[in-house]
């Protein structure tokens, strides 16, 4: 995969939690649960490990920074080697 599609899909994650959790909120039922408690609670959990793994990664999208990664991985693995 490359870093584009990586953090899109770190951002629909969150973005599903919140449309699922507004569906909720107003009635309709999008999971094919019996129970809302159970919709809450998957809708919660999505949502909360979808922010943390977005807030957590670092998302390189622009070829910029896809560069300066790259440039920062080859120095980590100079030194690696340097210290071997």
């Amino acid at each position: 995969m490359n870093e584009k599609t990586i953090a899109f899909v770190r951002l629909a994650i969150p973005l599903y939690a919140m449309l699922n959790a507004t569906s909720l909120a107003m009635g309709y039922d999008p999971l094919p649960f019996e129970s809302e408690k159970v919709d809450g609670f998957v809708t919660g959990a999505i949502g909360v490990i979808g922010l943390i793994v977005a807030w957590w990664k670092n998302n390189n999208v622009t070829p910029e920074a896809q560069q300066m990664q790259q440039a920062l991985d080859d120095k980590k693995q100079y030194n690696q080697l340097k210290n071997l």
